[in-house]
């Protein structure tokens, strides 16, 4: 048995142009990330001047159009027959819709009004997300089928990192190396304030993201017939005594407050999980069920001759969801991943929002100052493919994220809490800002940081690839899509949320735009505010990716377990629907 194991992980080895192909798309995904995560609030409330509870808001509300499309297709790019294959028709189609939509979003007409530039980032935000769903979820889930090897899902899953804080990086050091400069005036004595700026960027960053998508999709073709191929889908019939149970039905309106089984049953070791889960039951148990029963009793009072069409519709969502929900709340291992991955985003989309901030004003770091940081950037990927396939072979994956992740969450505080020490009590624990020492300081700690969070993100995402016949082994499916989806909607949502709080800790802080501390602070935030500004930044950074940490504890698949998986011939084929 064990050398048999041995044989199948041999032929599971992948070659450097799999890797390669595999990842490289990645930079069209990392460009997008990078623009929402780094710039998006930034230029839409300091440079186009869009009030930042209304920018905000705006990327909060794009989550709607995620909850729909994120599952949908997660799902029919698990179930789609073609000449084609189950993921790249949905690859190909999303290559010209996201270039557009995101050169449009860095360019808005002049002389809009508030609300006008408000539906005009929401309009574009959301087709860039709708379109991007279409590239990314597709081309993710092809990992687990390239290779079924513990070891090599680590290093695909590290290839897939690397080009994508790749291709953010060069976008993002683009600004500092080549636009900031050249758009510098009398007015705009740094070049990133100045509105004509944008447009360059977008265009360069779109195009960058066409090529990376058209790279990725023709790279892979040639592994389609390779892949695993779903069944017919068989028509389901509406089953007796489904219509005593819609929504659609012209009867008394009754509403549902009850607890499903699994909540009900509380344990109190396991506190924070449970809130968790008790959350998600109010909001789709109680708030989204409830109001669809109103929806649906309205409905069918208004077009009581298309109750039966109402109903086959509502029974197609419903065996749907039901599919969905089994997949994704049937395995242990992946209900912790799931809810570590949300708390993540929160603290993930709070840090990324914040950090040009922090650069312009915290640390006041120059044009050249930030290039040179960014540059040094480089290096932490590099060092991430290395080390990651390493620490997996020799300590295993779980541990390997417990470990570095510790480490990584106490490391990436330290110079804000130092400097926090500083402002508020008159210490000298870091570096000022006039320092010689202050710029090397932060490109070490900036390179350590992000090359220990690329171990840890890449090795969960391989933690994923390997939970994906551990399921199929209770489903009898094949659902990489679905598996790969949730977690992108639960980024893209929390993120969302996380841009939208630190919208809100703008406003409470009373943190100055962009003309007031030009005009009234000299080009310079006062003190107490941006201790402030850490002191808001640094607990709910250390409580949001701690309590992620914690989570990782519940994964339970091991190394032997995931070999024996893979051996199993019911992995090879898609029994189930």
């Amino acid at each position: 048995m064990i050398e048999f194991m041995e044989d199948v992980n041999q032929e599971s080895k992948l070659s450097f142009s799999t890797k390669f192909f595999y990842g490289f798309g990645s930079i069209s995904f990392g460009i997008k990330n990078n623009g929402f995560s780094y710039f998006v609030l930034f230029v839409y409330v300091f440079v186009f001047e869009l009030p930042a509870w209304m920018a905000g808001l705006a990327l909060n509300l794009i989550l709607v159009a995620d909850a729909v499309t994120d599952p949908l297709v997660g799902y029919y790019s698990d179930r789609l027959r073609s000449k084609w294959g189950r993921r790249h028709p949905f690859m190909y189609a999303a290559a010209i819709p996201v270039t557009i939509s995101f050169y449009f979003l860095w360019s808005p007409p002049d002389n809009l009004t508030n609300l006008q530039l408000f539906l005009y980032l929401l309009i574009c935000a959301t087709i860039i997300r709708v379109f991007i769903t279409f590239y990314e979820i597709p081309s993710i889930a092809l990992g687990p089928e390239l290779t079924s090897n513990y070891v090599e899902r680590t290093s695909l899953m590290s290839y897939r990192y690397f080009f994508g804080w790749f291709g953010g990086l060069t976008t993002y050091n683009l600004v500092w190396w080549y636009f900031a400069p050249k758009y510098e005036t009398e007015i705009y004595t740094s070049g990133r304030f100045n509105p004509d700026l944008w447009p360059e960027y977008g265009l360069v960053a779109a195009l960058l993201i066409l090529l990376g998508i058209v790279v990725t999709s023709l790279g892979t073709h040639k592994h389609i017939p390779n892949l695993i191929e779903p069944p017919v889908k068989k028509k389901k019939e509406i089953p007796e005594g489904f219509n005593d149970i819609s929504i659609f039905k012209r009867q008394a309106l009754t509403f549902n407050f009850s607890l499903p089984t699994k909540i009900a049953d509380f344990q109190a070791k396991t506190v924070l999980f449970y809130l968790l889960q008790f959350s998600l039951v109010v909001v789709f148990y109680w708030i989204l069920g409830n109001t669809l029963r109103t929806l649906g009793f309205i409905f069918a009072n208004l077009f009581s001759n298309r109750i039966e069409s109402l109903q086959k519709t509502e029974f197609f969502i419903k065996s749907l969801a039901k599919e969905v929900a089994e997949t994704l709340t049937i395995n242990r291992s992946y209900k912790f991943l799931f809810f570590c991955g949300l708390l993540v985003s929160v603290a993930g989309g709070i840090e990324a929002a914040f950090a040009v901030i922090f650069d312009s004003y915290f640390w006041e770091l120059d044009d050249n100052e930030m290039l040179i940081r960014g540059t040094s950037i480089y290096l932490a990927p590099i060092i991430a493919i290395l080390l990651a396939p390493m620490l997996s072979d020799k300590f295993g994956k779980k541990q390997t994220v417990l470990y570095i992740w510790a480490f990584q969450i106490i490391f990436a505080a330290l110079p804000f809490a130092l400097r926090y020490m500083d402002l508020i009590y008159g210490t000298s624990l870091f570096p000022t800002n006039n320092s010689p020492y202050l710029l090397p300081v932060l490109c070490i700690h900036v390179v350590i940081n992000v090359a220990a969070a690329i171990i840890v993100f890449s090795t969960i995402g391989s933690m994923i690839m390997d939970l994906v016949e551990d399921i199929q082994l209770e489903t009898g499916r094949r659902e990489e899509g679905i598996l790969f989806s949730a977690r992108t909607f639960a980024d893209k949502a929390v993120s969302g949320l996380g841009l939208t709080l630190a919208g809100a800790i703008l406003s409470i802080i009373a943190f100055p735009d962009n003309t007031q501390i030009r005009e009234i602070y000299n080009g310079t935030v006062p003190s107490e505010i941006l201790a402030d500004l850490a002191l808001w930044y640094i607990p709910i950074c250390i409580v949001s990716f701690g309590s992620a940490l914690i989570m990782v504890r519940g994964y339970t698949l091991s190394r032997n377990k995931h070999e024996e998986n893979i051996t199993n011939p019911d992995t090879k084929v898609w029994k189930g629907d």
